[in-house]
């Protein structure tokens, strides 16, 4: 496992886009043109040609539960594929195991259908260090299709228990009290997030896992821990409503949907940048690569369109390059990253 540099390079080829360069490469090149380099060119050099109609249905596995914004994403995009492909697509939850039931179940499919796995950076990236040994492997049994957001997560406290309206008093705060705070995570990247942000702050926490962000909703209501790097589509109405407060977001930018709150790169934290990733892969075994191009073509036509864009902010997630470049650069840039910040953190399985 490579070790983890202490700040993340910043350059025109690096997979972190701020939002107004997204934006006016968008004007600047039309939006087809950016958002959608992965049709045919992006195979071209594999020599594949995407396939006008499908002759068999989807089946797309997603890894996480009914209503989170990878279910809510991954049936947007199976809608696309069944206008376009005249083919029927089924959308099937299978979570567990931190997405390695569903890659699992998405590698050893039948090929009765073309089969795909809805997932992100724990099943192609954190995994790899978490667990000794996978069921799949995440390079050879998937074809890349696209990557179809990013999703920084929100810092969040119950306003009720922590006065502190900023990072830098919560931190002072923190390290003041001196007894250990507790944090509470639903996925791998909120866990990810919470415990890096335990490194370069030197406070003192404990993380508490849920099985999922709305049961660890309902306890930061409740009072039951100090903190919480909530993913944005169950965080949003709440800090809306005032139930809670975001501090600070861990990805590198702000986002349109909370433009006022700071990222925590801003505050001090050079390098803190912990988003997930929102993919979708097809399985080799059983997607021929023609198919797969075509799949990866109509999936970028469906959020590059102005519905899709609307559709990704809405839920407060982020657009990025759909190419299957783009998410390869993201499995390889996170699996070396966020594997250091998984051993310092002791999250390794026995």
């Amino acid at each position: 496992m490579k070790q983890h540099p202490t700040s993340t390079p910043r350059h025109p080829a690096d997979v972190h886009w701020s939002r107004r360069h997204w934006l006016q490469a968008v004007a600047a090149a039309g939006l087809g043109a950016l958002a959608l380099p992965h049709s045919r060119r992006a195979w071209a050099a594999d020599a594949v040609e995407p396939v006008n109609r499908l002759d068999k249905p989807v089946r797309i596995i997603v890894a996480y539960g009914a209503g989170g914004a990878s279910d809510s994403i991954a049936r947007y995009v199976g809608d696309s594929i069944a206008q376009r492909s005249g083919k029927s697509v089924i959308v099937e939850n299978k979570p567990g195991a931190d997405g390695n039931i569903a890659a699992e179940a998405v590698v050893r499919a039948p090929g009765d259908s073309y089969n795909l796995l809805v997932s992100g950076s724990s099943t192609h990236a954190a995994n790899a260090t978490i667990y000794k040994k996978l069921g799949y492997n995440p390079t050879a049994d998937f074809t890349p299709l696209a990557n179809m957001a990013s999703t920084p997560y929100a810092m969040i406290v119950n306003p009720k228990r922590i006065t502190q309206t900023g990072v830098a008093d919560f931190i002072a705060w923190a390290k003041k009290e001196g007894q250990p705070l507790s944090f509470a995570s639903a996925n791998v990247g909120g866990r990810i997030a919470g415990e890096r942000f335990k490194q370069l702050t030197k406070i003192n926490a404990v993380n508490v896992p849920y099985k999922s962000s709305a049961q660890a909703m309902t306890d930061l209501i409740g009072g039951q821990f100090d903190f919480y790097f909530c993913d944005m589509l169950t965080a949003l109405p709440q800090i809306k409503a005032g139930h809670v407060r975001a501090l600070a977001l861990s990805g590198a930018e702000r986002v349109p949907s909370l433009p006022d709150v700071p990222t925590v790169a801003e505050l001090g934290y050079p390098g803190f940048d912990v988003s997930s990733w929102i993919a979708i892969w097809s399985a080799k075994a059983s997607t021929p690569a023609p198919v797969s191009a075509a799949l990866s073509q109509w999936i970028g036509e469906a959020l590059a369109s102005a519905a899709g864009q609307d559709f990704l902010v809405k839920k407060g997630l982020v657009p990025t390059p759909v190419t299957p470049d783009y998410l390869t650069m993201l499995e390889e840039r996170d699996t070396r990253l966020w594997g250091k910040i998984i051993i310092d953190a002791g999250m390794q399985q026995p």
